[in-house]
């Protein structure tokens, strides 16, 4: 159905390197968008939500392709969505495959373009409420976790639990004790060994699958989404709080000390209400040059979303969006009025942003040169939504 206009902001004038375009908006999936994932390819993009729905939106046309987990008697509503890693080699019945994390305790895997559940797995007396997941790089491993604050390490091929990670070393860390809300594996090939998890108790809890239990911790971000991510190297780590200061941090992923505070506004905008962070997530291209995050607002229904632009230590500018970043963090544009809990970059180019929000809408954005339209002043720009999810053609 037809809604209110989305504001889009641009890029000040001080950062002209890329910006946000329009893209399309998608008619809701269901109250609350939790989260949003590109498929390897970059060809689809699948969203999940309260009502339990999954949908499977064609990238170019903004329509939904496909649907899914629609023959559950009770629908549970799926809080986090992974794509399982591909390898170049695989076959066609191999590609596609989609794994959500339920309240109900259960992990779904769904062949998408045949719309077949393949597996469900999990025992909720166990596993209790599941909130999130991730694939390990090698796609032979997935870990799960949610309301018990422990982690659970699933076989890919047997679909067996394999190890059930909980507590602490009982020198620097207890783990967690309180809900975990986002987890990642190191994506680094060769060492699947690795997690680190974030959640309501204030910590970010590093895990050794080999050692059963975690081995050290951050303290201080508190973490109520998908606000937690590693750069491609595995030796920066993201993390976003729901907080109104100090939200959007970036840790050394070998010390754990803490690198820097990117500040949510600019300079002189302090006026402005603080933003609570949902969601926080880098690019999957080699440098990881991009960050996108979004939250909500004090005011009820209020909420934002931006990306950022960083370089790698000691690297050169690196093209994201087919454009070379200028040097520094600096923010390509922010979505405005609508509260975000999901977002992700698409692989390759990262070319395309996706925003969910919580009514339900995937906001597809497009980064593009600001120089293609001339230099950009701070400008809302309605974005009507449109129905049917026909959406709007990406880059209009």
């Amino acid at each position: 159905g037809s809604g209110p206009p989305l504001l889009l902001q641009c890029a000040v004038p001080s950062s002209p390197a890329m910006r946000l375009a329009p893209g399309f908006v998608t008619d809701s999936c269901g109250s609350d968008a939790f989260s949003v994932r590109f498929s390897p390819d970059g060809a689809f993009l699948a969203a999940s939500g309260a009502q339990g729905r999954v949908s499977i939106f064609n990238v170019s046309t903004g329509q939904e392709a496909y649907r899914l987990n629609i023959d559950e008697a009770e629908k549970h509503p799926v809080k986090q969505l992974c794509w399982r890693p591909e390898r170049e080699d695989a076959t066609l019945r191999t590609r596609g495959v989609l794994a959500g994390a339920s309240t109900d305790g259960k992990v779904r895997q769904w062949h998408v373009t045949s719309r077949r559940l393949l597996q469900t797995f999990g025992d909720p007396q166990d596993t209790g409420q599941l909130f999130c997941l991730d694939y390990a790089p090698d796609g032979r491993r997935l870990a799960t976790a949610g309301l018990t604050g422990e982690l659970f390490v699933f076989d890919e091929e047997t679909k067996a639990l394999t190890s059930r990670l909980k507590g602490g070393d009982s020198l620097t860390t207890a783990g967690h004790c309180s809900r975990v809300m986002a987890l990642r594996f190191l994506q680094v090939l060769g060492n699947s060994d690795l997690i680190v998890s974030g959640g309501w108790d204030n910590t970010v809890q590093f895990w050794d699958v080999r050692a059963g239990s975690a081995v050290r911790a951050i303290f201080g971000p508190h973490i109520c989404g998908d606000a937690l991510d590693i750069t491609a190297d595995g030796k920066v780590l993201l993390t976003g709080s729901w907080r109104e200061e100090e939200q959007l941090e970036l840790w050394d992923f070998g010390s754990g000390k803490r690198l820097e505070t990117l500040p949510w506004r600019s300079p002189g905008s302090l006026q402005e209400p603080a933003c609570s962070l949902y969601c926080a997530r880098f690019s999957r291209d080699a440098s990881s040059s991009l960050i996108v995050a979004g939250g909500s607002l004090p005011n009820a229904g209020k909420g934002e979303a931006k990306v950022f632009a960083r370089e790698a230590e000691g690297a050169p500018p690196k093209q994201a969006g087919g454009v070379v970043a200028s040097s520094g963090p600096h923010c390509a544009g922010s979505l405005l009025s609508f509260t975000c809990l999901s977002a992700d970059v698409s692989p390759g180019d990262g070319s395309r942003v996706a925003f969910g929000g919580s009514d339900g809408r995937i906001r597809m954005m497009c980064l593009e040169s600001s120089a293609a339209g001339g230099p950009e002043e701070r400008a809302s720009v309605p974005i009507q939504p449109e129905t049917g999810n026909k959406g709007y053609p990406v880059g209009a």
